[in-house]
C-alpha cells in the first residue's frame, strides 16, 4: 500500500451526526442527543470571527441548522454568506461591525453562543426589550384589536335587560345580540375578537351578572356603613328545588334622612360547614337558632357591618327566631354585644338591637284564631273550600259556571269579565294574609250564578255533592256569616296592605291600629238585614227558620258581636308595645308635650331607658329632654301627628335646629324610624324568588339566584344604572387577553 493510500486510509472520516456539520434534513432526534458536544469539539482552533476578504470568496466553513433559531429570534443565516445578529444591527453604535455589518462565516453552535456572551449583545438585547415594551404601551393605547367601552356598555344593557324582565340570560343573551345585529346594532362584533373571545359563554355571562350585581350591593353596603342606624328583616322558605332559602333584607336611613328599604342576600340555610361527616354539627343539618343565628353573623361579619349600629331585628315570629332564652334574635344581640366589648374599659356603651315580630303576620294571626271558637264561621270556612274544589276540579263545571254567569249577569264585573275567568270562587288559602277576605268578597257577588249552578249540576247529572253544596249555602248561617266577612275582613285586609308598605315605621303603625280598632266596633251593631235580603234578589231561596230579621238580631247576639270582640281583644294583645316601643311613642308623640300634660321626670325616664339599650349618653339626652319639652311648645308643634313630627326631627338639613340643638333625641328618633314593623319584603322576594327559579330553572346555583334577585328587586331602572362603572369592574376582575378601552 502506497503512503498516499496510507494516509487517505487512516485519515479520520467525518460523522454524518456531527451538530456543527449536518444539514437542515437531518433527523431531530439525532441532532438533539449531539446539540452541545459536536459542535464544540470541532475546529476549537479557528477564528470564532472569521471574516471573508474583501474580493475573495471562501468557503463556508460549516452547515447552518434552523434548530439553533430556537429562543434566538435575532439570529439570522444568509445562505453564502453567514451569520447576522438583527439586535446587534439595530444599534449604530457598535463598535465592532461583527455580526452586525460583515456576518460570521464561522458556522457553529459553539460560536453563536459566544455571541451570546458578549457585552454588546447582551446591551443590545436590553435596548430591544425596552423598544418593545414601550411599542405594546402605546398598541394598548390604540390597538384596534381591544373592545371599545361601548360595545360592552351596550352587551351589559341587553343583559340587564334580560334578568330585570326575569327572562333565563344564559341561553338568551347570544340570541339577544343575533337579534339586535338584524335590527343593525351588532354588538357581538364590537366585543367579539378572534374565534375565541366572543363573550357569550356561560362563564362570561356570569361574571358579566357578577359584576352588575356587585355594583349594587356595594353602594347599597357603603350607604350602610355611612347611616347613623340600621335593621335586618330576615325570613325562610323552600325554593322548588326544595332548599331552604333565607332572605335578608336591610332597613337603614339615608342621607336625606329617610328610610331605605334594600335587599342584601340570599343564602341556603341548611347549606353544610364542613365535608367531614365527623365535624357536622346538628344546627347545620336543621333549622334550628343555631344555624339562623350563624348565617346572619357571619353575613354581619364577612361584610363588616357595624354590630353598634345595628338597632333592630324583624322576624316572621316563629318561636325558632324569638325564643326568649335561645331564639336566633337572642343569639345575635348576644354576639352584638360580645363583640363590642371592651377589656380595657368596662365602662364602655354597648348598644343592643331590640327583636320585631312582623305586624301583617301578627295581624293574620289575630284576624284567623278569633274565628276558631265560632263553629258557624269555620262551616264557613269548609264550604268555602269545597266550592273552590268542586269547580277548580273540573273544566266542565267551571265552564257551565261561566254560562250561568252570562246569563245572569250577576254584576256588571262578571259581565264584563266573564272571558278571564274572573267569576271562579277563589281559594281561601290560611298562608295568604288577604285569602278569606278576598274570597267572600268575590263569591257575594256570584253567589247567585253557584247556586244555579249546582241546582243545575245537581238535577241534571245527579251530582250528589253538587246537592250536598247547594243546600248549605242556602242556609241563613252560611249567608250571615257571608255578610259578615264582606263587613270585616276587607277592614282587617286595608290594615294589614298598610302593614306591607315599606317605609311604614311604628308611629304609623299606632294611629292605623287605633283607626281600625274604632271601625270595627262601630260594625258591632251593623243591621245585615238589608244585605241579606239583597240576596234573594240573585235568585236564592234563603233557608231560614224565623223571619231574616229576628235571624239577624240573633246572629248579632251570638255570632257577630262577639266575633268582632274576639278580633279587637287579639289584635289587642298581640300590638301590645315592648316597654321601649312604649317609650318611644311616648317621647316622640309630640301630644305629649301639652302644657297640662307634660311631665318632665317621666319623659327623661323614658329617654334613659332607649339611650341604655341602645348604647348613648343618658346624661346628656336627660338634659337635652329639659329643654326639649319646652321647645316643642314654643315651636308649636304638639299639633303635628307623630308620623310628621318624626320627620321633622329626622330630616338632613342644615336648617333643622332640632338636629343641632338636640343630637342624642334625633339620634333616637333615627332609631324609632329604622325600627323594622314587618317582614313583608321578605315576603316579596320569596314571590320574586318563584319568577326567577323556576321548574325549568331548577338547578339554579345559589350565587347566580341572589345575583337576579339582586338585580330584580334592588336594581334600578336601566335607564338609571351606572354601566360604565359594571364594565369597568368587570374589565378589572381579571388579567383579559383584550382589553375595555375605558373613556
Amino acid at each position: 500500500m502506497s503512503q498516499s493510500n496510507l494516509t487517505s486510509f487512516f485519515r479520520p472520516k467525518r460523522k454524518d451526526t456531527d451538530e456543527g456539520e449536518m444539514s437542515d434534513n437531518v433527523a431531530p432526534t439525532v441532532a438533539a442527543k449531539n446539540h452541545d458536544t459536536d459542535g464544540e469539539s470541532e475546529q476549537a482552533s479557528c477564528s470564532s470571527n472569521m471574516i471573508n476578504p474583501i474580493g475573495k470568496k471562501q468557503k463556508l466553513a460549516q452547515t447552518f441548522s434552523t434548530k439553533w433559531r430556537i429562543n434566538r429570534p435575532w439570529l439570522k443565516y444568509v445562505p453564502n454568506e453567514g451569520m447576522y445578529c438583527t439586535y446587534c444591527q439595530k444599534q449604530p453604535h457598535s463598535r465592532s461591525t461583527a455580526w452586525r455589518k460583515t456576518p460570521s462565516v464561522r458556522i457553529r453552535l459553539q460560536n453563536v453562543k459566544e455571541h451570546e456572551e458578549t457585552a454588546e449583545h447582551r446591551d443590545s438585547v436590553k435596548a430591544e426589550m425596552a423598544a418593545t415594551q414601550s411599542q405594546n404601551v402605546a398598541k394598548l393605547l390604540t390597538n384596534p384589536e381591544n373592545i371599545s367601552e361601548d360595545g360592552m356598555v351596550q352587551a351589559f344593557k341587553c343583559l340587564y335587560f334580560l334578568c330585570k324582565n326575569n327572562i333565563a340570560h344564559t341561553t338568551n343573551f347570544p340570541k339577544l345580540l343575533e337579534l339586535e345585529k338584524l335590527l343593525g346594532i351588532d354588538i357581538k362584533q364590537k366585543i367579539s375578537k378572534g374565534n375565541n373571545a366572543k363573550y357569550t359563554s356561560n362563564t362570561a355571562i356570569r361574571d358579566m351578572l357578577q359584576s352588575v350585581s356587585d355594583v349594587i350591593e356595594t353602594e347599597i353596603l357603603d350607604d350602610i356603613k355611612n347611616s347613623d342606624a340600621y335593621a335586618l328583616m330576615f325570613d325562610e322558605t323552600t325554593d322548588v328545588s326544595v332548599v331552604e332559602q333565607m332572605v335578608i333584607h336591610g332597613r337603614y336611613i339615608n342621607s336625606t334622612g329617610d328610610v331605605s328599604v334594600k335587599y342584601l342576600k340570599v343564602l341556603d340555610a341548611l347549606e353544610l360547614q364542613s365535608t367531614d361527616m365527623n365535624e357536622l354539627d346538628d344546627c347545620f343539618i336543621s333549622l334550628n337558632a343555631d344555624a339562623v343565628s350563624q348565617k346572619i353573623t357571619d353575613y354581619i361579619e364577612s361584610n363588616g357591618l357595624p354590630y353598634e349600629k345595628l338597632r333592630g331585628i324583624g322576624t316572621d315570629g316563629a318561636a325558632v327566631m324569638t325564643g326568649r332564652l335561645n331564639g336566633a334574635v337572642k343569639q345575635i344581640i348576644d354576639r352584638q354585644c360580645e363583640k363590642q366589648k371592651d377589656t380595657n374599659d368596662p365602662h364602655k356603651l354597648v348598644a343592643l338591637a331590640i327583636g320585631q315580630h312582623c305586624a301583617a303576620h301578627k295581624l293574620n294571626l289575630a284576624a284567623k284564631q278569633a274565628g276558631t271558637n265560632f263553629p258557624v264561621i269555620q262551616k264557613f270556612k269548609r264550604v268555602v273550600k269545597s266550592l273552590h274544589a268542586f269547580y277548580s276540579r273540573s273544566a266542565v263545571r267551571t265552564k257551565g259556571l261561566t254560562a250561568v254567569q252570562n246569563l245572569l249577569k250577576d254584576s256588571l264585573e262578571i259581565e264584563s269579565d266573564s272571558k278571564s275567568g274572573s267569576g271562579k270562587v277563589k281559594n281561601p288559602a290560611e298562608t295568604r294574609w288577604l285569602a278569606l277576605g278576598e274570597c267572600a268578597t268575590k263569591l257575594k257577588g256570584i253567589v247567585g250564578s253557584v247556586s244555579v249552578s249546582l241546582e243545575r249540576e245537581a238535577e241534571e247529572r245527579g251530582d250528589a255533592g253538587a246537592a250536598g253544596l247547594v243546600n248549605l249555602m242556602t242556609r241563613f248561617d252560611f249567608l250571615a256569616t257571608l255578610c259578615l266577612m264582606c263587613e270585616v275582613l276587607p277592614t282587617i285586609n286595608r290594615l294589614s296592605l298598610q302593614f306591607q308598605v315599606s317605609h311604614i315605621n311604628f308611629s304609623t303603625v299606632s294611629t292605623s291600629l287605633a283607626a281600625t280598632i274604632a271601625i270595627l266596633k262601630a260594625k258591632k251593631e251593623v243591621d245585615l238585614t238589608g244585605t241579606i235580603s239583597g240576596l234573594e234578589a240573585q235568585g236564592i231561596k234563603i233557608k231560614t227558620k224565623l223571619t231574616i230579621p229576628e235571624e239577624v238580631a240573633n246572629f248579632r247576639i251570638k255570632t257577630q258581636a262577639p266575633f268582632i270582640d274576639a278580633i279587637i281583644d287579639n289584635i289587642e294583645a298581640r300590638f301590645q308595645n315592648s316597654e321601649f316601643l312604649a317609650s318611644f311613642s311616648k317621647i316622640f308623640n309630640p301630644q305629649s308635650y301639652g302644657t297640662s300634660k307634660v311631665q318632665p321626670d317621666e319623659m327623661c325616664s323614658h329617654a334613659a331607658k332607649l339611650c341604655e339599650q341602645f348604647g348613648l349618653p343618658k346624661d346628656t339626652a336627660i338634659n337635652e329632654m329639659k329643654d326639649f319639652i319646652f321647645y316643642v311648645q314654643a315651636a308649636g308643634d304638639i299639633n303635628l301627628s307623630q308620623s310628621d313630627f318624626l320627620t321633622k326631627l329626622t330630616i338632613k338639613s342644615d336648617s333643622n335646629v332640632y338636629c343641632a340643638t338636640f343630637p342624642s333625641l334625633c339620634k333616637l328618633a333615627h332609631i324609632y324610624k329604622v325600627l323594622p314593623p314587618h317582614t313583608s319584603d321578605c315576603e316579596r322576594d320569596f314571590s320574586q324568588m318563584k319568577l326567577i327559579k323556576t321548574d325549568i330553572r331548577n338547578r339554579m346555583g345559589e350565587d347566580t339566584l341572589d345575583y337576579l334577585l339582586r338585580i330584580n328587586i334592588a336594581g334600578p331602572p336601566i335607564e338609571q344604572f351606572p354601566f360604565g362603572k359594571a364594565v369597568k369592574l368587570w374589565s378589572e376582575k381579571k388579567d383579559r387577553r383584550y382589553k375595555v378601552r375605558l373613556v
